[in-house]
């Protein structure tokens, strides 16, 4: 005899739980979360928590500054400190067109009320003196309200919550199969320590992330979203040095940014990463990290790393995330695709999707999310310069990136 949700959601990241409160407060309290490992085992344990609204594309832009306000909330909601913070956000620039794109990026950003400030090389160095005796910025976009929060307290808040709301929540729980009929969601099937179990729902939601692709084949659904790692590392606390968090794109990505505890966290990506599912932190990244780190901000070089780690983005060709309905299979919903912010954008666009699967209401970000947007696409691919995904974005909203 199978067991009966009216909710199956396959994933027990940060997406999984928040979409489980906001269907809860919406009165359905029969839903399930399907995790494969822990709670927050995958990505959402596997990052640093940052929330900002400057973005490079006008859509990114309202999900991301509709997603600062929510974590704003989201303490008094949970009835637990997140430990929200609004750090600051500075976007250094080490070439000249990349501070005419910034320039020309103002406008819209202060269109939605994202206020920054454009600052040339001096006026960076003295916002920024972390920077000082390191190689020579061409200048920063800076935005003082950018905020980050601690990812363990706010999964543990909606774990917290969603338990207390009757939801049931099964770890080390993988699915291995979506039972469909008459081209509808039927059921899952889940493996157990060596046992099966039949789960019978008519609705299924993908927030598994990195491993999302492979539930999507279970359905036979093609999508553009692939894992790609990212690693980071963690220093020995000391005292507070320095405010914003500061990421930069050339020679590649990197960012670092101090905790309220005084560690200094970092990564500074491989532009050649290999697509997949890859967990392992390796030398190669500390040694990378370290020496452009150093080459941007000597005096972080007395500083002793004491642990790495790596985690997956799920990435998009548009780097906007996969949320709603799957299309071709009555029942069945994405909410994947994040592309490095699921955890600024997780929360909100689990409240809009909750209120598409209990009421059919569609917000217009969740039509900016459509799962069928890239049914058309031959051309997907995750990697090349930065802005590449976003020119990508822009040309397919048919505007300005």
């Amino acid at each position: 005899m199978s067991e009966r949700y009216d909710v199956a959601i396959v994933g027990g990241g940060l997406t999984g739980l928040a979409l489980a409160w906001e269907l809860s407060k919406l009165g359905i309290r029969r839903v399930v979360i399907l995790e494969r490992g822990y709670t927050g085992s995958g990505a959402s344990g596997r990052n640093v928590g940052r929330i900002r609204a400057m973005q490079l594309e006008p859509r990114l832009t309202q999900l991301a500054l509709a997603a600062q306000e929510k974590h704003a909330r989201l303490g008094d909601e949970l009835g637990m400190n997140t430990l929200f913070w609004r750090a600051g956000y500075a976007w250094v620039l080490y070439d000249p067109i990349e501070v005419e794109r910034m320039s020309a990026l103002r406008p819209m950003l202060r269109s939605f009320g994202v206020e920054t400030s454009l600052c040339d090389a001096n006026a960076t160095l003295d916002r920024l003196p972390i920077l000082r005796g390191g190689e020579r910025p061409a200048g920063a976009l800076i935005r003082p309200r950018d905020a980050i929060v601690h990812h363990d307290a706010l999964i543990y808040g909606f774990r917290r919550r969603i338990l207390d709301a009757g939801v049931t929540l099964r770890e080390t729980h993988e699915v291995v199969d979506i039972e469909v009929q008459a081209g509808r969601v039927a059921g899952v099937a889940v493996r157990s320590a060596g046992r099966d179990i039949a789960i019978s729902t008519d609705t299924v939601v993908n927030a598994a992330e990195g491993w999302s692709p492979e539930i999507s084949a279970l359905v036979d659904l093609s999508v553009p979203n692939r894992p790609v790692r990212h690693e980071v590392l963690v220093t020995e606390p000391t005292r507070p040095f320095m405010q914003e968090a500061i990421t930069f794109y050339r020679p590649m990505e990197g960012w670092f940014n101090q905790t309220l505890r005084g560690e200094m966290v970092a990564g500074v990506s491989d532009p050649d990463e290999p697509v997949g599912l890859n967990h392992s932190s390796t030398f190669a990244f500390l040694k990378r990290t370290a020496s452009t780190l150093v080459a941007k901000a000597p005096r972080l070089g007395h500083l002793r790393v004491i642990r790495q780690w790596a985690g997956v983005y799920d990435m998009t060709p548009d780097r906007l995330p996969i949320v709603g309905p799957a299309g071709t299979v009555a029942g069945l919903y994405q909410a994947n695709g994040y592309s490095g912010r699921g955890f600024a954008l997780a929360p909100v666009l689990a409240e809009k999707l909750a209120r598409t699967i209990a009421r059919g209401e569609q917000h217009e970000f969740l039509r900016w999310c459509d799962p069928g947007r890239f049914e058309s696409a031959t051309d997907w691919d995750l990697h090349g310069d930065y802005y590449s995904g976003y020119q990508y974005a822009a040309a397919s909203a048919g505007g300005e990136g």
